[in-house]
């Protein structure tokens, strides 16, 4: 994925712009505010991506904060059952 860094004024001037390369060329574009960085423009596929990772990690630890605990799979799907 190729990343472009643009500052928030040169964002504003070429919004739709930066929208469409996001979308269609799969940039990265940081938008950055007195050079730091501020926002990060990406596809929405790119951005569902990040949130399934993301979803995974924090199954993942869940995972070892139990297996850590001593409490089965089995025994987290029962209570969860009966929560819902």
């Amino acid at each position: 994925m190729k990343i472009r860094r643009v500052s928030f004024t040169e964002a504003k001037e070429n919004f739709s712009y930066l929208i469409e390369s996001a979308h269609k060329k799969k940039e990265e574009i940081i938008v950055t505010k007195r050079g730091k960085p501020a926002a990060v423009i990406i596809s929405y596929e790119e951005y569902k991506r990040s949130r399934r990772v993301k979803g995974y990690r924090k199954i993942m630890e869940a995972r070892e904060a139990f297996l850590k605990a001593g409490v089965s799979a089995d025994i987290v799907y029962r209570e969860s059952k009966k929560q819902l």
